[in-house]
């Protein structure tokens, strides 16, 4: 009953409106609510047992996923990212997560007394889940609306290059609060040794796959350096999702056949992603809503103004983009799956209270993104005039037309 409830619900938002081609809402939180709606908290047909004895699956599923989100990391529809667009994403992100972070490290003390004492941990994590746009949201509007132009170009690289904020943090929450068996050499030295085992066993990997690439060949090495990086991880304690994403950047730049590894890497996404939320809604825990809202006040209103602002700084400079306004901001509150799967990262390394807020919050983080976000977006590339498709067209003319008043006979 739980696979036919997915196939329809994949099926009925796959051909909606708001969805992107073969994934869903941008946000993919649909995913996330079904796993509450399967969850022990109301149908019981994915009990918590469950979930911890597959535990070690689904930590491989995240660093898969995140070896293909590092391999992708950069790169649109268009091509790579230039460099001072990925620099300009980067900037406007560590803007989010700072603000994010102040707001919980001082604030949590007043909304939520019980998680003072893990303040630091908390807001690191609340930072990495808050500063990143997703990605899909410019794929859905480009497939819905056709946009196009400089404005939509911006949004689309800053969407692309963010991630590597949230990936920081994570290497400093590991560094800093996990279990590293490695700890005694100090946080420096640890998340130094956690990017330079990602980055060698991407070299490593494109060194192996050599000149010629066969598809068989690739996948068996593929696979083995990526179980050799996950296990090895794992084993000393560090963060295993940072040193696959690291490995999937260094591996398509070292390797002659980065095209064809990402089309490799490609399909395997949604097969890895959608078990994963479904897993993230079964592990939210109702029971602490009350401070978890107190709380993602904090998160979603610093974030809203950091937004807003980073888009006004944005719009002063920029001809084409001084049409949209603040909405251009609210355009780029949409979270997405890597929101999600920080959170599901958070709750399986840190079990208790500050793990199950990460989680609840970054779930209503991609809510409150996909209730905004995507209509946000539409509004502001209508008004910088980058919306091509015939809806678009219509809904510009009724928006320009005059309204006039009946007369009375």
């Amino acid at each position: 009953m739980g696979l036919l409830l997915v196939a329809y619900l994949g099926s009925f938002l796959v051909g909606g409106e708001r969805s992107v081609s073969g994934v869903g809402l941008p946000s993919s939180v649909e995913w996330v609510v079904l796993g509450i709606v399967l969850g022990p908290r109301a149908l019981g047909v994915v009990p918590s047992s469950l979930v911890s004895t597959v535990e070690p699956v689904i930590a491989v599923a995240l660093a898969w996923l995140m070896l293909s989100t590092g391999a992708h990391y950069a790169m649109t529809s268009r091509g790579y990212v230039h460099f001072a667009r990925i620099l300009l994403a980067l900037a406007s992100a560590l803007v989010a997560a700072g603000a994010v972070f102040a707001a919980v490290y001082f604030g949590v003390a007043h909304v939520a007394p019980e998680l003072a004492k893990d303040r630091l941990v908390l807001a690191l994590a609340l930072a990495a889940v808050s500063c990143e746009t997703t990605r899909l949201v410019m794929r859905w509007v480009r497939e819905r609306y056709g946009a196009t132009g400089p404005v939509t170009e911006w949004l689309e690289d800053v969407a692309g290059a963010d991630d590597l904020v949230p990936i920081g943090l994570l290497v400093a929450i590991f560094a800093i609060a996990g279990k590293s068996k490695l700890a005694a050499l100090g946080a420096p030295a640890v998340s130094g040794i956690t990017v330079g085992m990602g980055a060698l066993l991407g070299y490593m990997c494109a060194l192996l796959l050599g000149r010629e690439f066969r598809l068989r060949e690739s996948w068996g090495t593929v696979l083995g350096i990526s179980m050799l990086g996950i296990g090895v991880s794992a084993m000393l304690g560090l963060a295993y999702v940072v040193v696959l994403f690291v490995m999937g950047i260094v591996l398509v730049l070292a390797s002659h056949h980065r095209h064809e590894i990402r089309a490799m890497l490609a399909p395997t996404e949604r097969g890895a992603l959608l078990p994963l939320l479904i897993v993230c809604g079964v592990r939210i825990e109702p029971q602490n809503i009350g401070h978890t809202v107190a709380v993602f006040g904090l998160v979603f209103g610093a974030r809203v103004v950091v937004k807003v602002l980073v888009a006004r700084v944005f719009t002063a400079f920029d001809r084409d983009a001084a049409s949209t306004g603040n909405v251009l901001g609210l355009a780029t509150l949409s979270s997405g799956t890597l929101t999600m799967c920080i959170g599901l990262v958070c709750v399986i390394t840190f079990p208790g209270a500050v793990g199950s807020t990460v989680l609840a919050v970054s779930a209503a983080l991609c809510v409150a993104g996909e209730l905004i976000g995507p209509p946000a977006l539409r509004v502001a590339l209508r008004r910088a005039g980058e919306l091509h498709s015939p809806e678009a067209r219509e809904a510009a003319a009724a928006d320009a037309e005059p309204k006039h008043e009946t007369e009375p006979t």
